[in-house]
């Protein structure tokens, strides 16, 4: 995630991909999915950016996971386009139906919003062969990570600008935290005018 200094991950009242970091930023995320078995995001980040979530490697194809409360997806976005990119979409809500009919290659499955929504998505995501998961947004979706106590690292990208607009998203999607990790600074960089961390979060 790349961060503001009042904590904005990116401008307000947009539906596509406005990036607040520079082009390093955008490769370091490229890189990190190259370790990656599944990558998962929510509905917005897939509406700034419904395309295939790539690294480096063009051999590699992720499990891509969407947290989709209504659905409201167009299934007619590049992402769906690959029948060869195994896609998984948990929907937040019992008994939705989508708009759209989806591709044949991707699965829908229920897991209401509710306490225990994250370890059962997480044990569908471990059935399906990924060890290692990529959480890429928004802010949302990594405030559900942490209230769940799972997210064991996060990649930080400081940015020395101010948004300013209170209705931007934000870095936990606005929402305060019942129980705060340790955070622990793994790594820590400048490049240029940017501070990139790498943070280790703890639970007690």
């Amino acid at each position: 995630m790349a961060t503001s200094l009042d904590g904005k991950i990116g401008p307000a009242n947009v539906d596509r991909f406005v990036p607040i970091g520079s082009r390093y930023d955008m490769e370091n995320l490229i890189a990190l999915r190259d370790d990656a078995d599944g990558i998962l995001f929510g509905a917005s980040t897939f509406r700034a950016w419904p395309k295939v979530h790539q690294g480096n490697d063009p051999q590699k194809i992720a499990h891509h996971f969407i947290m989709s409360r209504s659905l409201n997806l167009d299934f007619r976005a590049e992402l769906f386009q690959n029948p060869e990119i195994p896609i998984t979409i948990y929907s937040g809500s019992e008994n939705t139906t989508p708009n759209q009919s989806p591709p044949v290659h991707v699965e829908i499955i229920s897991i209401p919003d509710q306490p225990g929504q994250i370890d059962l998505i997480l044990k569908h995501v471990a059935q399906c062969g990924v060890k290692s998961l990529l959480i890429e947004g928004g802010g949302h979706i990594l405030h559900k990570f942490i209230t769940a106590q799972v997210l064991e690292e996060l990649y930080l990208t400081l940015v020395p600008a101010v948004i300013g607009d209170e209705m931007a998203p934000a870095l936990l999607g606005g929402q305060h935290l019942a129980a705060l990790p340790h955070i622990k600074i793994r790594n820590s960089r400048q490049i240029g005018n940017e501070i990139f961390l790498h943070l280790e979060l703890q639970y007690i």
